[in-house]
């Protein structure tokens, strides 16, 4: 559909879609697991929230709803979703507490946040003149803390399935390192629809989103071993992407070019690398 918006056969706010994106493998991984009594109401929220993206996009698609007012409508059944689903997990069937675990990785997540850090301060030094936009990223830590909540279905929505339902398939069947490469490549693979349109890239930064998913994986699957908490991976993925490369001044976006764009998002994968490292990656399934 991404691709016939693109080419103006449809037209829609693409948006919607990259929504539907984030949900529809939380509603695949509820589908597998029906019978899993522990997420039952959370899968039950899951067909609700999917069926409203649906709706909302097909109106938009025949005209019937503006593209704004699609655009808020869907944003608010989002912000709802993702607060009743933080509800359900701490008070309903599942009874749990969001932050279980978080003790246990709070050095690595500090880690994390540093190497974001250190690699968004180096393009700022090295590729323009701008250097108080190094304070952006306190900007976005707090962003990330706000979308961990806020945006809390859409990050629920992949890393429910990519974390707490393929993980350990993959792991058991690959081993434990070479499983996350397994799953580091489908997760970037499931991302194909939004490469040509929405991100809009060249190939060779497919390339580049293959190998930083995959050192990416490395660090969510460790947050997630080492907690058994969907939460934490969540947390990872919200910090990454409030701390992207969206948090740079145009300058230094510009000025990067292809060299700098490799270097920076290297640096980001050799360190996240490291994370294959942990002792979590060395013991027995």
């Amino acid at each position: 559909m991404l691709f016939l918006e693109k080419f103006g056969v449809l037209h829609f706010y693409d948006q919607i879609v990259g929504v539907a994106i984030c949900v529809v493998p939380a509603v695949g991984a509820a589908l597998t697991k029906s019978c899993d009594e522990e997420y039952e109401e959370i899968q039950r929220l899951f067909y609700v929230l999917f069926g409203c993206n649906c709706l909302v996009l097909v109106l938009d698609i025949l005209g019937i709803l503006s593209s704004g007012i699609a655009n808020v409508i869907d944003s608010a059944a989002m912000t709802i979703g993702s607060f009743r689903l933080l509800w359900l997990y701490n008070y309903g069937k599942k009874k749990s507490n969001t932050f279980d675990g978080f003790r246990e990785i709070r050095k690595e997540i500090i880690l994390f946040t540093l190497i974001l850090l250190g690699r968004n301060i180096f393009a700022v030094f090295a590729y323009s003149d701008e250097y108080i936009a190094i304070f952006s990223n306190v900007r976005a830590l707090v962003q990330a803390a706000g979308l961990m909540f806020v945006g809390a279905a859409q990050y629920w929505g992949e890393e429910y399935a990519w974390r707490g339902f393929l993980q350990k398939p993959l792991q058991e069947k690959f081993g434990k390192r070479w499983g996350i490469v397994v799953l580091g490549i489908i997760w970037e693979t499931y991302h194909f629809p939004l490469w040509f349109t929405i991100y809009d890239l060249a190939i060779w930064q497919v390339g580049l989103r293959y190998l930083i998913t995959v050192a990416l994986t490395f660090v969510l699957g460790y947050f997630y071993m080492k907690t058994d908490n969907i939460w934490a991976p969540i947390c990872g993925h919200a910090i990454y992407n409030a701390m992207s490369a969206g948090v740079l001044p145009m300058e230094a976006a510009v000025n990067m070019g292809k060299t700098g764009t490799i270097v920076y998002i290297l640096l980001a994968v050799v360190c996240f690398s490291l994370f294959a490292l942990k002792k979590e990656y060395r013991k027995k399934l």
